[in-house]
């Protein structure tokens, strides 16, 4: 005890050194004392501000919440009856606004009907389930599991790729709401759908809702006007079957609803999503595998057409329509009041049927082949033409819809590919007859034989000479990487370029090597598109047809809900000196090659012709440097072959006569661009009267001026 005391007293008796400022143990609390104030005040002050901010968001939530649920209080059923139309405009004929012409008309008519929940049957209640959303019966509107999946989708993509909403936020979306991908829309969309979920009776209610406003494709909105558009019967009759093909057509309702065997495709994975989420027993799966869909495709389309107008205008005006219902969903536009302003150049449409169609036009027997031609704007993705069916009232768009083998109309594609691995296109190749084997994934390796068109071997000839002459055995030779002169992986790396381009075809994983000789099919608005990105120096646009929408016009309150821009941004896809050089040896293909019918003499023209397996399909992709224009010709139901035809084929056979796409597209080019000022192609390694240089100006090519035939390369049917 002695001892700690000694301790003690002497700590309390220490004293300063000499020299050293003495501190009284009273000055030492006071300052401690005020640090603790500091700290003090500071944590008051951050604890009430924190309550201030709780507050406001309790506050904020609350009102947000009871203006949600005066929202959904006040909401009446969806207006399912147009009232006044949605019209469709041309560009301008003249100087000004009121020169443009009506050249679509978007009205409900009798496409709508509403089924109640009795009549619904369950198939097609739990065929939506299983298909948009397999937790719906258990969150409540807005699903967070199916949130983060998506965000943990993205995060891995690098990019949005997958959604998340719910069959009730779609529904809110399709009934009460704009399409525009806002913070603030998504917000009340997912407040509205947890009020809903809270005020509906039952879970099934929303099904039903939904059911009865969405779009199945042919202008049937509603499960009751599909069911009797696509089978001729009453939604309460529908099978499993029919239940999961409704259900797939919502993936994509104007291509399905066209497009018999993929609508079967869609079908079967709905019912293969059925079968996995418990909603079906396998005996009713395989029986519904083994129902065919009606031969009739839609079987029963209703007389009411939700889209009028021009029937020459037809094509371009439902691609219109399919952008509107992708901006503002369906129930908007055809609740009408909308003005749409587009960019067709009606003068140039008009000009493309009469020089195609026409009584004194290329094809103007009902017996001749038919044309899909599609115009756009390089430098804004602007589609400033477009035709197709011959057949006016066919609700099948060859331009947009139509798939077909483009021959070597792909072949800028591997040329590309070639030049972005540091391949000089004066690199020399063999031209011969040539027989490879092919690894097609059967552990087989198939035999492939290659020849050009009508047998000609060139011997040692250069890349972009054969380009010119559109010489199968030398691409071959390219794609296949023969004595590793050719290109690293080359069908994958051909399909990547096109898909660059602009090329939506699904080439699959492993193409095959006849992707080069443009085997696999593709259709004319993505060709025109892929040339398009070339043309704009390798920055991609996407194509569209809509300037501007307002409402009420003519008048004071006329509004703009959408404007495109003037000056859009695209995607730099392929680097710019790449396309200047692809560019610059199409340009070799009209001035040197076999594509001289398409030169005009008053624009440099650049482009690539092509022809498909049999004869079947003729292609002419060009472009100035004002305008991209696609032409692809054949016959609409495929099978038929365009030998005795095309001019080029016919010369084979000792004929005389006929025509190509080539000269189909310098005639209507040469139409359409008369008083345009001559431009010439910037970033290219040629003057002026090199780029224009005419048939006249150039030697006549050792080949005879045809196209060719992909022989023994595996063909698909359309």
């Amino acid at each position: 005890m002695a001892r700690t005391s000694q301790r003690s007293g002497t700590k309390n008796t220490r004293r300063s050194g000499p020299g050293r400022p003495k501190q009284s143990a009273s000055g030492s609390g006071k300052r401690r004392l005020n640090l603790r104030e500091i700290k003090s005040k500071i944590l008051r002050a951050i604890g009430v501000f924190l309550l201030c901010v709780m507050v406001a968001a309790i506050g904020f939530a609350t009102g947000s919440y009871i203006g949600v649920v005066k929202i959904v209080d006040g909401l009446d059923e969806p207006d399912r009856i147009s009232t006044h139309p949605t019209y469709i405009y041309s560009a301008p004929l003249g100087d000004t606004e009121g020169s443009r012409r009506v050249i679509g008309t978007l009205f409900q008519g009798q496409n709508r009907e509403t089924a109640s929940k009795d009549e619904m049957p369950l198939s097609l209640l739990n065929a939506l389930v299983a298909k948009e959303d397999e937790r719906f019966r258990t969150h409540g509107g807005v699903d967070a599991l199916g949130i983060m999946r998506a965000l943990y989708v993205d995060i891995r993509a690098g990019e949005a790729v997958e959604g998340a909403s719910t069959i009730t936020q779609q529904y809110v979306r399709n009934a009460y709401l704009s399409q525009d991908r806002s913070i603030s829309r998504k917000v009340k969309e997912a407040l509205i759908a947890i009020e809903i979920e809270r005020v509906k009776p039952s879970k099934d209610d929303i099904l039903v809702d939904y059911m009865n406003v969405v779009y199945f494709g042919n202008n049937a909105y509603g499960a009751a006007a599909a069911a009797e558009t696509y089978f001729d019967k009453s939604v309460e009759d529908l099978t499993i079957a029919e239940s999961a093909t409704l259900v797939g057509l919502l993936w994509s309702p104007s291509t399905l609803g066209e497009d018999r065997e993929e609508a079967r495709h869609q079908r079967d994975l709905v019912l293969r999503k059925m079968f996995d989420t418990g909603y079906i027993t396998e005996q009713d799966y395989t029986g519904a595998l083994d129902q065919e869909l009606p031969e009739e495709w839609p079987m029963a389309p209703l007389v009411e057409s939700g889209l009028g107008g021009p029937a020459f205008t037809r094509d371009f005006a439902e691609m219109a329509q399919d952008e509107l219902v992708e901006k503002y969903g369906a129930n908007t536009i055809y609740q009408g009041g909308l003005n749409v302003y587009t960019t067709l150049d009606l003068e140039a449409q008009v000009a493309a049927q009469d020089i195609v169609y026409g009584t004194s036009g290329y094809l103007p027997n009902p017996q001749d082949p038919e044309v899909a031609l599609v115009s756009t704007e390089p430098e804004t993705g602007f589609v400033r033409t477009m035709l197709g069916n011959r057949d006016q009232d066919s609700q099948f768009s060859l331009a947009t819809q139509g798939r077909r083998q483009p021959g070597s109309s792909v072949k800028p594609f591997a040329l590309i590919a070639a030049l972005e691995q540091g391949i000089d296109p004066d690199t020399e190749f063999v031209s011969e007859t040539k027989v490879y084997q092919v690894d097609v994934g059967t552990g087989r390796p198939e035999k492939w034989k290659v020849r050009n068109y009508d047998g000609i071997e060139r011997g040692e000839i250069s890349l972009k000479e054969a380009l010119w002459q559109s010489d199968n055995t030398v691409f071959t030779d390219l794609v296949m990487n023969d004595n590793d002169r050719g290109l690293e992986n080359g069908p994958e790396k051909v399909a990547e370029v096109a898909g660059r381009l602009g090329v939506t075809a699904d080439f699959g994983e492993h193409p095959h090597p006849s992707i080069a000789l443009g085997a696999q099919e593709v259709s004319p608005m993505d060709m025109a598109t892929a040339y398009a990105t070339i043309a704009n120096g390798g920055e991609r646009m996407e194509p569209t047809t809509i300037l501007r929408v307002t409402t009420n016009r003519g008048d004071q309150g006329e509004k703009v809900i959408y404007e495109a821009p003037k000056n859009p941004e695209g995607e730099q896809v392929i680097e710019p000196e790449i396309a200047s050089q692809a560019t610059e040896i199409m340009i070799g293909d009209v001035t040197e090659g076999i594509a001289r019918k398409a030169a005009l003499k008053s624009q440099p023209v650049a482009g690539k012709t092509g022809t498909s397996e049999n004869f079947f399909d003729a292609w002419f992709i060009g472009y100035t440097p004002h305008m991209v224009t696609g032409v692809w010709m054949g016959y609409a139901e495929g099978g038929e072959t365009l030998e005795y035809v095309l001019d080029y084929s016919r010369e084979l056979n000792g004929l005389a006569g006929g025509i190509n796409p080539a000269e189909i597209w310098s005639t209507y080019s040469q139409d359409t661009l008369a008083g345009e000022p001559v431009r010439e192609f910037e970033g290219v390694d040629m003057t002026l009267e090199e780029q224009m240089r005419g048939p006249e100006d150039s030697p006549k090519p050792e080949a005879t001026p045809a196209d060719e035939r992909t022989r023994n390369a595996p063909a698909r049917a359309r």
